[in-house]
């Protein structure tokens, strides 16, 4: 488990700066190697991210935790949109691609909106 609020605005920053982040990137920064556990618990905590953000009317942000090789999340991601949403689309490939950019998009547009409410002291 990493400092919530630490991910929170460690996530927010990247959608004001319109980018995604890699796993290796994000638990870089919190110090930790990318391994199964790792990436595992990382999935939990921006789950629980986003839970917050979404009590204060924003979108989901784990859009923007990406892999490395491909520049999407990985097929969980996608199971758990199925699974808490009802998305209907495929796992992979161009389908998932446009789902996770319009995603991405709201996330940008909601960090923007925040402007100096933001802070990522």
């Amino acid at each position: 488990m990493v400092d919530l609020d630490l991910l929170e605005r460690y996530l927010l920053r990247a959608a004001r700066e319109r980018r995604s982040v890699t796993y290796g990137e994000l638990l870089g920064f919190f110090e930790r190697r990318v391994t199964w556990i790792h990436v595992a618990a990382l999935c939990k905590d921006l789950g629980q991210v986003g839970e917050r953000i979404a009590a204060r009317g924003g979108p989901e942000m784990a859009c923007l935790v990406v892999r490395k090789s491909d520049g999407i999340p990985g097929e969980g991601y996608f199971v758990s949109l199925r699974e808490e949403e009802g998305y209907q689309g495929s796992l992979v490939g161009p389908e998932a691609v446009a789902e996770l950019r319009r995603r991405q998009a709201a996330a940008f547009d909601y960090a923007a909106g925040l402007g100096e409410a933001f802070s990522d002291g």
